[in-house]
């Protein structure tokens, strides 16, 4: 299942126009970051590409090899990061970087435990474990999988301590030649109570 979700592509190149709502926790102030998006097929790689001011994350993903990220900082030399290097925040989000590359997708341990419905819908439930249990990253995820769709309608991310740390959850989809694609999703942190949403404005890429 988790190959499979991996080997997914879209038919044609997406591009997008959003941002990121960031409400930290109690007493913060809440911050909106424009960002820009696109997602496309290089090959047997996806690549999905996101930009704000401080900077672009580039993620690379192929079946069967490492998701490479690269993080350029504005008016800096990019960044190339490991898996480990990139469980850090995107913009000061909620969004781990390695969230958004989908890396517990490449860890070794996934077993599916149940079936379950979620949101009206039936789902596989999919639990992910990495090789080893990194400080400050996670130490399982639990995802329920649209079983049409192969979509995740939630995930629980648990801290390396055993405990849940986030939830992530789609919350809006736009159909573009004949795909749906996720147009809205939110990753609450259970533990600091802030939240972050990610909404795009999609469309489809220009032929070449």
């Amino acid at each position: 299942m988790a190959l499979y979700m991996q080997a997914m592509r879209p038919a044609n190149a997406v591009n997008g126009n959003g941002m990121l709502r960031i409400r930290p926790p109690r007493g913060g102030k809440r911050r909106t970051v424009p960002v820009e998006f696109r997602t496309f097929a290089q090959g047997a790689t996806l690549v999905n590409h996101y930009s704000v001011q401080e900077g672009a994350l580039t993620v690379r993903a192929a079946v069967g090899k490492d998701t490479q990220y690269e993080w350029a900082a504005t008016d800096k030399k990019p960044e190339k990061l490991d898996a480990e290097q990139a469980m850090r925040p995107f913009s000061g989000a909620d969004f781990w970087m390695a969230d958004l590359g989908l890396e517990m997708l490449r860890w070794p341990n996934q077993n599916v435990i149940d079936r379950k419905l979620r949101r009206g819908e039936l789902c596989s439930v999919l639990v992910s474990r990495p090789v080893k249990v990194i400080e400050g990253g996670y130490s399982k995820v639990v995802s329920w999988v649209d079983e049409d769709s192969m979509g995740i309608v939630r995930a629980e991310l648990f801290d390396a301590q055993g405990k849940l740390l986030k939830i992530f959850e789609p919350k809006a989809f736009k159909k573009i030649g004949g795909q749906w694609h996720l147009k809205e999703m939110e990753m609450r942190n259970e533990q600091t109570g802030s939240r972050t949403a990610i909404i795009f404005e999609l469309k489809s890429a220009p032929k070449r």
